[in-house]
């Protein structure tokens, strides 16, 4: 089992559709982080899901290149849940990202290295 390493509360600027589903979320990350071999810098970005909620894509605000798009899965979301919740794994310098829950969607396991030797740590939005 991993252990968590710490625990970061951001703040988001959500946007709802008419149905009060949230869609989208901007958040501060206050540090670098990988994807997949590609490093995305400490910058504002918004997490969004499509129209029909099958894919999920974070896009920096201040360099809209640095961007990335997952397949969605359902997530289950108790009421007290940030409606955004980053996971990450310590492996080496920069974390690595390793899954996205935005409201009741989820991306698969996204980080490609095996678990052993790795920290957890969880950045969530605020409420």
């Amino acid at each position: 089992m991993r252990s968590i390493l710490r625990m970061l509360v951001l703040t988001p600027a959500l946007c709802t559709t008419a149905a009060f589903a949230v869609d989208r979320v901007s958040v501060n990350m206050p540090f670098s982080f990988e994807t997949h071999g590609r490093v995305f810098p400490a910058s504002r970005y918004d997490v969004t899901l499509n129209d029909d909620r099958r894919m999920l894509t974070l896009t920096s605000r201040t360099n809209p290149a640095d961007t990335a798009t997952w397949m969605t899965l359902s997530a289950d979301k108790e009421p007290m849940d940030p409606e955004l919740s980053l996971q990450f794994d310590r492996n080496g310098k920069t974390p690595e990202l390793r899954a996205v829950r935005l409201g009741t969607y989820k991306t698969p396991v996204l980080d490609v290295h095996p678990a052993a030797g790795k920290s957890q740590t969880t950045a969530q939005s605020g409420q």
